[in-house]
């Protein structure tokens, strides 16, 4: 029996690694020839929601692996470049994605964090860049999200699909319903939102049985970690048996 299920296992494992596509490639500059370093590389759906974030290496080189490329674009940009787009229905890999370079007036220039980074199966959102004035809690920020959908119960979906934990702090500390915290945390004490794909929630069976879902987990920031609370009471009063001031603090 132990057989059979290691053989079934690796069944499944190898029809995952066939279904697989690997866009790879290299980003380079069209005059120099040479490799462009840290350029933004996005798979982007027919849908226009993001597939998968990386950027190039110091080779120029990229790799991601999505489970089709169908009715799928590849959008590289770099400052001082104009940004490329090309469909991947009918080409062949890995791509030579030649940039050209372009102009850009900045009348300000101001530095800001990444708005999405991906690092392995997690994908990170910087919350500063997607806040607007009006917001009240992280699920307002959430809906605006690449990938990510939020209903007005708070429940969560990613890519279409619902999200089977929310941590806060890698812990999970509501359970199921972590519509409270979606609701009911503001978006200002919030530092940054992963989406951890593929994730199994039971860790005994990690690296064993595949998840296709997603967690969320939210990066709170220092201010709204190190809260101090304080709770106490006080009552005083008369007795007559025996005779005097009584209290209770």
């Amino acid at each position: 029996m132990k057989k059979l299920m290691l053989h079934l296992l690796c069944l499944l494992a190898t029809a995952n690694a066939i279904a697989q596509t690997d866009v790879t490639g290299m980003v380079v500059d069209k005059e120099s020839n040479e490799p462009i370093t840290g350029a933004s590389v996005i798979v982007k759906g027919a849908d226009g929601k993001i597939k998968k974030y990386t950027t190039s290496k110091s080779d120029g080189g990229f790799t991601m692996s999505l489970p089709s490329v169908a009715g799928c674009r590849l959008e590289v940009s770099m400052m001082s470049f104009a940004k490329k787009t090309i469909f991947l229905d009918s080409v062949s890999f890995p791509l030579t994605v030649r940039l050209e370079p372009g102009t850009t007036l900045l009348k300000e220039v101001t530095v800001k964090a990444d708005r999405i980074r991906e690092q392995g199966d997690t994908i990170t959102y910087n919350v500063g860049s997607f806040a607007q004035q009006q917001d009240r809690s992280i699920g307002d920020v959430l809906k605006r999200m690449p990938g990510i959908n939020v209903e007005s119960s708070g429940k969560i979906q990613y890519q279409g699909e619902d999200i089977n934990k929310f941590y806060i702090e890698g812990s999970d500390l509501l359970g199921g319903k972590y519509g409270i915290a979606t609701n009911g945390i503001s978006h200002e004490d919030v530092g940054a939102v992963e989406v951890m794909e593929n994730h199994q929630p039971m860790q005994v069976l990690s690296g064993i049985s595949f998840s296709d879902k997603a967690a969320i987990n939210l990066k709170l920031k220092n201010k709204a970690k190190a809260t101090w609370t304080f709770h106490g009471d006080a009552g005083g009063g008369y007795s007559w048996q025996p005779e005097g001031a009584i209290w209770d603090g």
